[in-house]
């Protein structure tokens, strides 16, 4: 019977704790660079809606992002590909590319069939090697150059 309570005390706590994150170095300058390019960029992440988008505005990043969606925005969540699917025809469909950081997401853009773009110095735990991608980047200033090499035809 608390649950509920016990919820929304977390998520008012969880979404005003953007200042405790940051951002990896350069992804400002990447994402940028990518909607310059028109590439339409959306965001699939396990996060429950309300704080992603806290996330966004604090770091000024909502405009590059018209699509979001969050953890609580289907019935599942990834590795399921429902929610990123879902993203990618939000989006209007056409050649996609997923970027993660994360044995999760490596997992979800498979069952999505799309190219993965594994950024190595995030969340994962396991070996590089071991998981399923595309190409694998430690720098985000090779983002654009992968996601138009993902794309091309």
């Amino acid at each position: 019977p608390e649950f509920e309570a016990l919820l929304a005390e977390f998520l008012h706590v969880y979404e005003g704790a953007q200042d405790l994150t940051v951002l990896y170095p350069g992804v400002r300058t990447a994402l940028e660079a990518l909607a310059a390019a028109g590439y339409r960029l959306g965001l699939c992440t396990n996060k429950p809606l309300a704080p992603t988008r806290a996330v966004l505005r604090h770091f000024d990043l909502e405009a590059l992002f018209p699509v979001v969606i969050g953890g609580d925005s289907l019935a599942v969540k990834k590795p399921d590909p429902a929610p990123l699917l879902a993203t990618l025809e939000a989006l209007g469909g056409g050649a996609a590319v997923f970027v993660g950081d994360s044995e999760v997401d490596a997992e979800t853009a498979q069952a999505a069939g799309l190219p993965f773009l594994l950024y190595t110095e995030g969340y994962r735990k396991t070996p590089v090697e071991a998981l399923p991608h595309t190409a694998a980047f430690h720098d985000f200033n090779r983002l654009l150059a992968l996601v138009s090499a993902s794309t091309a035809p």
